[in-house]
């Protein structure tokens, strides 16, 4: 009991307090005692940032198993789901190593890095200001011969990066990334399509809203860009596809977005309105969702 109101007493004590002074003996028995580094490890876990940089250790070993390398990247995934450890990924020098791996051999692991880097650049500027990747995850996006999944992730990180992020979009913009977008939205794979189609009404929904300073947002040009890049025949196509093939979800997602290009310019509401591949499309659509968006539909079609 001494021995514990000693301790209290000198770990309590104030500096302005007369706390009684530890003697050599007692100082020299604390170094003896202190623990080594590898043992705080053992207790306490080794600090986010080596652990960041382990995980990509082990995934950009090509001889380690596949197996344990998606288990690094899922472990890298979850630490940049803190928004802190995502900022460390430019200070510690890990997104180059990270956008390395879009180029891996394996799908799963390219996959796995274009989660990681869209997980990590969402709603965090400090990390999206030094994110390497866009051009290559575009690439990535593109590319038609890549695995589904892959484009997937790919369009994932491009939309976390892009959104709400001005300077993001600036890039986006400039490195041709509306173009891949409207592609994408042309094919025929519907769960891409549906990704894509869910990014444009977001973009659009933010190029126009009045609550974001003017200068900050590129407003009814973004619209009219997407109108010119053939948006609306993709969206009257997708429309067709999903009713034929029966599939609520995309198509609520196409919708959304004729109903926000047609609120958002003048432009806009002529090429959606006026386009007879929408209309013929709407009208089918109407017969098979019309219970629950008969409302949007006839928005555009009367």
């Amino acid at each position: 009991m001494d021995a514990l109101l000693k301790w209290a007493i000198l770990n309590g004590a104030t500096a302005s307090e007369d706390a009684p002074q530890r003697d050599a003996a007692t100082e020299a028995e604390i170094k003896q005692k202190k623990l080594d580094p590898a043992v705080i490890d053992a207790i306490l876990g080794k600090p986010a940032s080596v652990q960041m940089a382990e995980c990509l250790d082990a995934a950009e070993h090509t001889d380690t198993p596949l197996s344990a390398r998606e288990i690094a990247l899922d472990d890298l995934e979850m630490l940049v789901e803190n928004i802190d450890n995502a900022s460390n990924l430019g200070p510690l020098n890990l997104w180059p190593r990270i956008v390395q791996l879009y180029s891996d051999s394996e799908p799963s692991i390219r996959a796995a890095a274009l989660w990681i880097s869209g997980t990590a650049v969402q709603h965090n500027p400090h990390a999206q200001k030094v994110f390497p990747g866009l051009a290559r995850a575009l690439e990535v996006l593109k590319n038609t011969e890549e695995d589904k999944a892959v484009r997937a992730k790919a369009l994932y990180c491009v939309s976390s990066f892009v959104r709400a992020n001005v300077a993001g979009l600036t890039q986006f913009v400039q490195d041709k990334g509306l173009e891949v977008l409207v592609d994408v939205a042309k094919e025929k794979d519907t769960v891409l399509q549906q990704k894509a189609f869910f990014l444009m009404r977001a973009l659009v929904d933010e190029a126009i809203d009045e609550e974001t300073p003017e200068e900050l947002r590129p407003g009814r040009h973004l619209v009219d860009a997407m109108v010119e890049l053939g948006a609306v025949d993709a969206a009257a196509n997708a429309v067709a596809q999903m009713t034929s093939a029966n599939e609520p979800t995309a198509f609520e997602q196409v919708l959304a977005f004729l109903n926000a290009v047609a609120d958002a310019t003048d432009r806009g509401s002529d090429a959606v309105k006026e386009s007879k591949g929408v209309r013929f499309a709407l009208s089918k659509a109407d017969e098979i969702f019309g219970d629950w968006a008969g409302e949007d539909i006839a928005r555009i079609i009367g």
